[in-house]
């Protein structure tokens, strides 16, 4: 296996965290602008979400299409492309006069965030040697923490001094650049899976499978658990199986079996499911239970959020580069037992209490700082050369199923929070099941973990 030792990689890896950054920012960025886009194009809040649903919805459905086709064909081109498909997008967004218009300009966009997130990955890979990929992804970590903090963030604050078409403007100058450094920039190598066959009935399968798991997720959060959400998350979960069941058939599936055989990555991928379910799970619950429950005010409740991608944000770098010089064992075990650990100041505290809240989501921070970075930097070292943006891709799509489980289980077990202020016994002691089981996820997260091999990176390819 070689990496190819780029003298332009640090300057690279910014045109990768530019993309990072603008495909982050854009999925909180747009929820502080649904009222006033509700009003103008005159829909109810139940309509305005599809403008946030259908980003998410496109590049879930699309990841692993995307990362087989970059693999068969230039990374560079579909990755560089990428920033103009999602500056068009967005110049359509900022530009769409009625509603049916900005949910198909959103549609555009997420192809065009597909596009990069598909292969951010597997560009640091190609351009970075071992010993210098986790503090790559270290850093790469602390933009995913600033685009998800900052997107409401940033919106709102633009919002007391321009209108929302201008939220969107701004990804086109940032996307054009890009899209000319990338050309420019990131190196020309010639893909080792172009004679893979495609899977499109696989394909077909698996969107239609996060789709369906996807929209009963985000319905759940408003409406609970009704008939056809439920209607939706069975036939999502059927679908899933038959997929299952038709990619053990099939040698050259869209869930490859040479990158699922392989341990690193099979159990690397298992632990990310685990912790995005943890982390997305615990969220949900926490700012109904700060302003029901504490009666804080939402200004109190986002300096408390923000310590969580904060945190994260300043360890994830130290971590990343503890692994390139140590390993990722010690980082990514203690990462899961930081997640742990803080489960239990929820669980434990008679009275949860703001504090109690402030350090779960300190050291839950700290958790996956520890882990996040390092674990994607052991997966993708562990991918093979002809198949890594689908690796990155399974990783990013295995990322946001995470989340949806955290979102479900949430729904399933504190749904009830939003309607009742949280203020209720039956509220705290279903909270404390909710942290239990997260906790326990975290458990099973560092168990696994153990068994990982301790090898450190070397330092040439």
């Amino acid at each position: 296996m070689t990496t190819t030792l780029h003298p332009k990689r640090w300057g690279i890896l910014q045109i990768i965290n530019m993309g990072t950054l603008i495909s982050t920012l854009d999925v909180g960025i747009v929820n502080v602008t649904l009222p006033t886009m509700a009003e103008q194009y005159g829909v109810s809040l139940a309509q305005i979400q599809w403008v946030a649903t259908a980003y998410l919805l496109t590049m879930v459905a699309l990841l692993p299409f995307m990362g087989k086709i970059s693999d068969k064909w230039d990374r560079r081109n579909i990755y560089s492309y990428g920033f103009l498909v999602f500056s068009a997008g967005s110049m359509c967004i900022a530009l769409s006069d009625s509603f049916l218009g900005m949910i198909l300009s959103r549609c555009l966009q997420g192809i065009g965030a597909t596009m990069i997130m598909a292969n951010s990955q597997a560009m640091v890979r190609q351009v970075f040697p071992d010993h210098e990929r986790g503090r790559a992804l270290g850093i790469n970590a602390v933009v995913i923490a600033i685009g998800t903090m900052g997107g409401p963030a940033l919106g709102g604050i633009l919002l007391e001094w321009v209108s929302w078409p201008w939220l969107f403007w701004i990804n086109v100058p940032i996307g054009l650049i890009a899209f000319v450094l990338g050309l420019r920039w990131f190196p020309r190598v010639k893909n080792n899976g172009n004679n893979t066959s495609f899977d499109l009935l696989g394909s077909f399968l698996l969107a239609g499978v996060m789709f369906l798991l996807m929209l009963a997720a985000e319905g759940s959060k408003e409406q609970g658990f009704t008939t056809s959400i439920v209607t939706e998350a069975i036939v999502g979960i059927v679908a899933l199986i038959a997929l299952i069941l038709y990619e053990r058939r099939n040698p050259h599936g869209i869930l490859d079996r040479e990158l699922f055989n392989n341990r690193t990555i099979l159990v690397g991928n298992a632990s990310s499911f685990l912790m995005n379910l943890a982390q997305t799970a615990t969220l949900i619950p926490i700012a109904f239970y700060l302003q029901g429950q504490l009666g804080f005010s939402t200004w109190m409740t986002g300096v408390l959020l923000i310590l969580q991608p904060l945190l994260m944000g300043i360890v994830a770098p130290y971590a990343g580069r503890f692994r390139d010089l140590y390993g990722g064992y010690f980082p990514i075990t203690s990462g899961a037992l930081f997640g742990a650990v803080s489960m239990l100041f929820v669980i434990c505290f008679p009275n949860v209490s703001g504090l109690a809240i402030g350090l779960q989501l300190a050291l839950f921070g700290i958790a996956t700082g520890l882990f996040h970075a390092t674990n994607n930097a052991e997966i993708m070292s562990a991918a093979p050369e002809s198949k890594l943006s689908l690796a990155g891709s399974l990783l990013a799509m295995v990322r946001y199923m995470g989340q949806i489980a955290g979102i479900g289980l949430a729904t399933l077990l504190v749904g009830h929070m939003g309607i009742d202020g949280g203020g209720t016994g039956e509220t705290s002691v279903s909270m404390r099941i909710l942290f239990g089981i997260c906790c326990l996820s975290c458990l099973a997260v560092a168990a696994v973990g153990r068994t990982m091999p301790r090898n450190k990176p070397l330092s040439t390819d």
